[in-house]
């Protein structure tokens, strides 16, 4: 019988990408699989399909730098093959930072660190200042749950936040609750600040820059 390892893959998201569906990544991922010849364990059944799992799949509009993917392939496969080769076959925008055996698992991640970029135009220092009495104090929002909406406050949810005047916008550094429990998308915070702003930003970049354990140590 074949041995089945885990290898995770660490790769960037950024671009044009960040419009595409967590299936479309999914398909993408297994054409570029398929592509680069990597030996995969597939599951039983009539329909088999690779054995592929993704950590914090995320919503439609934020680019990452910090991704993750486990893959379970036959024994035999080198991680170093795999970075090299999937890189190879994957679409601009996405890029492969790192191939390794995984030793933790996702549902270890507690944290994810966003970088948040609003353009409220000539209203944007303004919105900074904004940023940093809200988000520092508590802050009710309608949060979707299994059992429908909720008014809840989010300030616990959120680990660490920094805002400040740059490049002419509002800049949103922030570390947010991503476990399954109390998982806080980032658009809760850019839909309260476009709320107290009065108007929505005119253009808005929000990059995901990592992921941690409960401990803070990033997550790998």
């Amino acid at each position: 019988m074949v041995q089945p390892k885990t290898l995770r893959v660490l790769f960037e998201k950024t671009g044009k990408l960040q419009y595409i569906s967590h299936l479309d990544l999914l398909r993408t991922m297994q054409t570029a699989l398929r592509r680069a010849k990597v030996k995969m364990m597939y599951s039983e059944g009539f329909n088999p399909h690779m054995k592929i799992n993704f950590a914090l799949p995320l919503s439609i509009g934020i680019e990452s730098v910090y991704e993750f993917m486990d893959i379970k392939t036959e024994g035999s496969v080198r991680a170093e093959d795999v970075k090299e080769n999937l890189g190879k076959n994957l679409p601009d925008d996405m890029k492969i930072i790192d191939v390794y055996e995984a030793e933790s698992k996702f549902t270890d991640i507690k944290y994810a660190a966003y970088t948040m970029y609003l353009d409220y135009g000539e209203e944007s220092e303004r919105a900074a200042e904004i940023g940093k009495r809200i988000f520092n104090n508590p802050l009710v929002v309608t949060k979707k749950t299994k059992k429908g909406e909720k008014d809840i406050d989010i300030q616990p949810m959120i680990h660490g936040v920094d805002v400040s005047f740059e490049y002419g916008c509002a800049l949103v550094k922030c570390v947010l609750c991503a476990d399954s429990e109390n998982y806080l998308n980032p658009f809760y915070l850019t839909g309260a600040l476009d709320k107290e702003v009065g108007f929505e930003a005119h253009h808005r970049k929000v990059l995901r820059t990592g992921a941690y354990f409960a401990d803070d140590k990033l997550f790998k």
